[in-house]
């Protein structure tokens, strides 16, 4: 009796789906014998016409038309003999292989997945943007959702074929994807939001149109060659762009119309080198992948990592396009296991080269680490020394009798005359102020008018009357020439000769010429600044002159240094970015110091460092598609010679 095979074991020596089978069974394009309700047996001889009709020679345009415009599942209703060449058997050995063929886009979409989470969990500290703190809460959320997600589409779709949780994952790759691109508008990262968004809307497309991986990795370099000139166009003050302007040396709008001539042509090639010319469709996917691995150094010597190494992925895979088409149709076993193997090889690869990134940054932060701590000392003393000579200015001159006379009898040209030479003599003296014993203005210098008469109730009046020694006030706003202005003085009591106390001398610091001091110990090219606060923490010297004056918030380091302490740590700053504290206090003056700087400058890496790894990964990278260059030319030539 003739054997006979049931359509699960035609389905498998084919490599359709049982659905596919029952359909071509319908149609009579497949001989069946019906046993009972819905069960087919199909003879040995119909699989034998059917293996037989697949090794009929077709033309390569036919082949790259079925294999990459239609899914299997799409192909399951073509009319023409070509849907059984979709997978080849090569010989009877392999009729009943499981390995599965590499899906082209479930590994792109993954593997993207996989390594932008991965980057977001090893570099989330280098997020600066203050804009961001909003969102900083859904990351963890969103990183863990991408690596499960990714690997959950590369299992579900090229390793066991799964497809209700490969659409699971694929939505929620797309939802989460589009949740981003929110994320990014809002913030005003209009650039990233466009590149994300492309892939989140073919990902989402793939849930319910599964257009092949050429197609939709094809699709996805289209809008990405669309979005970029798009951006520099209509959102030419974009904070990238406005870098990249600066680096060509050209308007933002100049590059948008260049980009935009170029888009052009690319995506032309694309397209019509897909359909009718595969030296133009070889040309236009290469110099689009090359243009994806600029792009991604860009981002990486901006610290943006994640983006960057999403980058690195689309330009492997948009490389990969020309060879694909063939592979997917006629790769025997071995090479399905090869195929598989690069792809995960270059997934490893693109995580050994985070942890790298990542040891890097750690050695840079090292020796930052102790950089700040060198530079917070040579600042807790540039500090107390112009405090303490400014003290030491006004000391000397409460302990002159003629001098302390002028202020008891009030002689205005002889106390004006002896207040120049002690304004003069100290540059970190921006106001001299003198009170009698009762704390009534006498007299200002420079020249100025007091908003108000007495100040008796000013602690840089009550301390030095009530203690007999100098003391450095808080900062305050002070009530001289209607001006508002925060000041922080040094006051020492004046004694007659008696040793009665007859009133006070004050010095207002010139906060903006300590602020200077301390901007030359920071290296400003890198970001660094100085913030220095009070003993009731608030803000003395800061980079941002408004918030002179204001408190600090109760979660600032700053706290930790007022209360004596001295360290080094990761920490959100007042305007809600992200970066290195170093903070002590000075306990001389009970103040706390602080140097910051935003993470993206303290894990900068060298230009040349940057482009040494990536063009390691890039040759990598190249190599990979040359043998899947050579695999590909293999299946050509034993496909063309033959079982």
């Amino acid at each position: 009796m003739p054997k006979t095979y049931t359509v699960k074991e035609i389905a498998d020596i084919l490599g359709f789906s049982t659905n596919s089978i029952y359909t071509f069974l319908k149609e009579k394009r497949i001989k069946g014998v019906r046993i009972g309700k819905g069960r087919f047996r199909i003879p040995e001889e119909e699989l034998s016409r059917i293996l037989h009709l697949s090794k009929k020679p077709v033309r390569d345009d036919t082949l790259l038309h079925v294999s990459d415009i239609l899914s299997p599942s799409l192909m399951s209703a073509a009319g023409d003999a070509a849907v059984f060449v979709q997978r080849d058997p090569g010989s009877s050995r392999h009729q009943n292989d499981t390995v599965l063929i590499p899906n082209l886009f479930d590994w792109f979409v993954g593997l993207a997945a996989i390594i932008t989470g991965v980057a977001l969990f090893i570099f989330n500290a280098s997020i600066s943007s203050p804009s961001l703190s909003r969102f900083t809460a859904l990351f963890p959320f969103i990183r863990v959702v991408l690596i499960a997600a990714g690997l959950g589409v590369i299992v579900s779709g090229s390793l066991v074929r799964n497809r209700i949780w490969h659409g699971v994952f694929l939505l929620s790759l797309s939802l989460m994807g589009f949740a981003n691109v929110f994320g990014l508008a809002r913030t005003g990262d209009i650039e990233g939001a466009l590149i994300y968004a492309g892939m989140a809307l073919v990902t989402g497309i793939a849930v319910v149109v599964p257009l092949g991986g050429v197609v939709s990795v094809l699709i996805y370099a289209t809008l990405l060659a669309v979005f970029i000139p798009v951006t520099m166009v209509f959102f030419p003050y974009e904070e990238h762009l406005q870098a990249a302007s600066v680096f060509f040396g050209m308007p933002v709008l100049t590059m948008g119309m260049i980009a935009s001539l170029a888009a052009a042509i690319v995506i032309s090639g694309f397209w019509i080198g897909y359909a009718k010319h595969r030296a133009a469709f070889i040309v236009s996917t290469a110099f689009a992948a090359a243009c994806d691995l600029a792009l991604a150094i860009w981002y990486a010597n901006m610290q943006y990592w994640s983006r960057s190494f999403f980058m690195v992925v689309v330009g492997f895979f948009t490389g990969l396009l020309p060879y694909w088409w063939l592979l997917q149709q006629h790769a025997l076993r071995r090479h399905k296991i090869v195929l598989h193997g690069i792809f995960v090889a270059i997934g490893g690869i693109l995580l050994v080269t985070i942890l790298v990134i990542s040891l890097l940054q750690q050695n840079v932060w090292n020796s930052k680490q102790i950089e700040f701590l060198n530079k917070i000392k040579i600042a807790q003393n540039e500090l107390q020394n112009a405090t303490m000579s400014v003290q030491s200015s006004i000391t000397v001159a409460s302990m002159n009798a003629e001098f302390v006379d002028t202020v008891v009898k009030q002689d205005l040209p002889r106390l004006t005359a002896n207040a120049k030479i002690i304004y003069e003599s100290n540059p970190d003296i921006r106001r001299l102020v003198f009170l009698d014993k009762d704390g009534t203005g006498v007299a200002l210098y420079p020249y100025g008018t007091f908003d108000e008469p007495n100040f008796a109730y000013r602690d840089y009046f009550q301390k030095p009357k009530a203690t007999g020694k100098p003391y450095v006030s808080d900062v305050f706003k002070s009530l001289v020439d209607h001006a508002g202005r925060y000041v922080a003085v040094v006051s020492v009591p004046l004694h007659d000769k008696k040793g009665n106390f007859v009133g006070v001398i004050a010095a207002s610091l010139a906060l903006d010429r300590l602020g200077m001091h301390l901007a030359q110990i920071a290296a400003d090219k890198q970001g660094e600044y100085f913030v220095v606060v009070d003993a009731k923490g608030k803000i003395l010297t800061h980079p941002d002159e408004k918030l002179v004056g204001t408190q600090i918030p109760v979660t600032d380091l700053l706290v930790k240094g007022i209360n004596g302490e001295m360290g080094v740590q990761q920490s959100t700053f007042i305007d809600g970015s992200y970066g290195m504290v170093a903070y002590a206090n000075v306990p001389a003056l009970r103040w706390g110091i602080s140097l910051r700087a935003v993470s993206s400058n303290v894990f900068e890496l060298t230009a040349m460092t940057i482009t040494a790894i990536f063009g390691v990964v890039t040759v990598i990278m190249l190599s990979a598609i040359a043998v899947i260059g050579v695999v590909c030319g293999r299946t050509r030539f034993e496909k063309e010679s033959g079982p």
